[in-house]
């Protein structure tokens, strides 16, 4: 008797290719090889490049600015982490065919993905599950871009694309409630499965060779160079510390990552020799990485459970991020990191930092206790068999 017959199949939909690298990429590809190593056939579902690079092109003409795919990591590196999953790249007029050869879909939650699904997959679909990645609303809202994301979340259209959905799966408590007030549908609220000690092991086992400063505090910053990621607040803090007396003798900052706003950091790291840029970096050396620094910082304005933070502090960094859904979940103020509540207490933390004030081995339980990935995956798995 096949065994594969009795296992239910899960398809982990994103409109993306995973060669993108980022926060969501990640997750999925550490889903998708969990579950399948436990009682589940599991394939990611993708775009080929073909459609998404036309895809982008038409995003291009919606955002007024040049959209392209960005391939951050490689083919190669994403299938050896796969184990017995699979990445599936295929065009929209064979979505509905390959979807329907699966029992649940777990989508992405951005409308793009949503939209997409809905269009091509038709009307008889498995049931689906939406995973909220991409948050739902952005408590800090500058740019008209920003102000339409709410406007769309919180509106009929993403209403639309929730129509016929099961359940959605919820990783902040913030968006949990939010989503309960706004939308009649089925939530549960599980975080991400974030284990310590893969991350230690990667650590140990993909060594990079960047030098960073022995006689220095090293604070280091991962993430996109976006306006999400607060680079705009950033710049400011950066240019703010240039004016504290003897802070590049004591502190240096490294900054790795790439995107719209990347030409700025360069320009940064020209100008004060306290900023060191390094561009983007595999996702395999980002371990090894974090653990010869001393302080992470993340100044997003808005995220759902970010996988930079649950990385740093799984190796047992202390974290100074904003007080937003998300990063709330994951740090103690004062314990494991600061929660901080304008740029004027962002800056005060960093140049009063003193890593005495912090034990990593406290910052590391806190992950464990909330994240263990055993107690995770078991609410996962019974959330995907309660919506066959």
């Amino acid at each position: 008797m096949n065994e594969s017959l009795d296992k239910k199949r899960i398809a982990l939909f994103m409109a993306p290719l995973l060669t993108h690298g980022g926060g969501a990429e990640k997750y999925f590809i550490e889903l998708a090889k969990n579950l399948a190593n436990k009682e589940f056939i599991v394939d990611i579902i993708t775009f080929d490049r073909d459609f998404y690079k036309k895809f982008s092109n038409f995003l291009s003409l919606v955002y007024f600015k040049k959209i392209k795919p960005i391939e951050r990591e490689t083919e190669e590196a994403i299938n050896n982490q796969l184990d017995k999953a699979r990445w599936l790249k295929i065009s929209p007029k064979n979505l509905k065919n390959i979807l329907n050869n699966y029992d649940i879909i777990y989508s992405k939650n951005e409308i793009t993905d949503l939209f997409l699904l809905k269009f091509f997959s038709g009307k008889k679909m498995p049931p689906i599950i939406v995973g909220v990645h991409t948050p739902i609303f952005y408590p800090i809202t500058k740019s008209l871009i920003s102000k339409l994301h709410n406007f769309l979340y919180l509106g009929f259209i993403y209403k639309i694309l929730l129509n016929k959905v099961k359940c959605i799966h919820l990783s902040n408590k913030f968006t949990k409630d939010l989503v309960d007030k706004k939308f009649k549908i089925d939530t549960e609220l599980i975080y991400y499965p974030f284990s310590t000690t893969n991350m230690k092991d990667k650590s140990i086992s993909n060594i990079c060779e960047l030098k960073f400063s022995d006689n220095k505090i090293n604070v280091i910053f991962i993430a996109r160079l976006t306006e999400q990621k607060g680079i705009d607040i950033l710049i400011n803090i950066i240019k703010n510390l240039s004016n504290i007396n003897n802070f590049k003798d004591k502190f240096v900052i490294n900054i790795f990552g790439s995107g719209d706003l990347e030409n700025e950091i360069i320009k940064l790291s020209k100008k004060y020799s306290f900023i060191k840029y390094f561009g983007h970096i595999e996702n395999k050396y980002v371990p090894n990485i974090l653990s010869k620094n001393d302080l992470f910082i993340s100044t997003a304005k808005w995220e759902t459970l970010p996988f930079n933070i649950l990385e740093a502090q799984s190796l047992g960094l202390p974290t100074i991020a904003f007080n937003i859904p998300g990063p709330s979940d994951i740090i103690v103020n004062n314990e494991t990191g600061y929660l901080v509540n304008d740029e004027k207490e962002f800056l005060e933390r960093i140049i009063n930092f003193n890593k005495n004030n912090f034990n990593s081995i406290n910052i590391i339980d806190n992950i464990d206790k909330k994240f263990r990935p055993d107690f995770v995956y078991n609410k996962l798995i019974e959330m995907f068999k309660k919506n066959i």
